[in-house]
């Protein structure tokens, strides 16, 4: 019995560094996942950017100044916006997955107007499931990641 329990445990060992050596031999992500959307203005890039994610299954949840309820109402900076978006369902699954999850959640894009267009960027969730260390959950962030850069390209056209 003991000699079965020491090839259990020895196996599990074994497979724990196999795993935790997968892991670390991944690719790293990049942090941020960027688009620019060149000769359009912020009104125009936020319409594109709800079309798409509505388009992608997702749903609006609020856009902000950066600076929202920081100060005034009119003194908000205009040129710098949040998008928030999500889908009840796939963050229903991630958090059951694992509740270091709420890392990515809420989904959030940020718009910076330039003089040239909008830059978009967001805040890669595959890198973020890639520190928590949990391969399921990773499986998850990058389908949100392929979403995020679909989403961002759509609303570059």
């Amino acid at each position: 019995m003991i000699h079965r329990i020491r090839h259990l445990l020895l196996f599990l060992a074994v497979f724990w560094v196999g795993v935790s050596g997968a892991l670390a031999a991944e690719e790293p992500e990049p942090v941020i996942l960027t688009a620019t959307a060149e000769g359009k203005n912020m009104n125009e890039v936020m319409l594109a950017l709800h079309g798409a994610v509505v388009g992608h299954n997702y749903s609006f949840v609020r856009q902000q100044a950066i600076d929202s309820r920081l100060v005034p109402y009119g003194q908000e900076v205009r040129s710098v916006r949040l998008f928030y978006f999500c889908n009840m369902a796939s963050m229903d699954r991630a958090l059951r997955l694992d509740p270091r999850a709420a890392q990515m959640i809420p989904y959030r894009v940020t718009l910076v107007e330039t003089p040239t267009g909008v830059d978009m960027m967001a805040v890669n969730p595959a890198w973020i499931a890639q520190g928590l260390g949990n391969p399921v959950l990773q499986a998850d962030a990058v389908e949100l990641k392929r979403d995020y850069l679909s989403i961002l390209d759509e609303a570059t056209l």
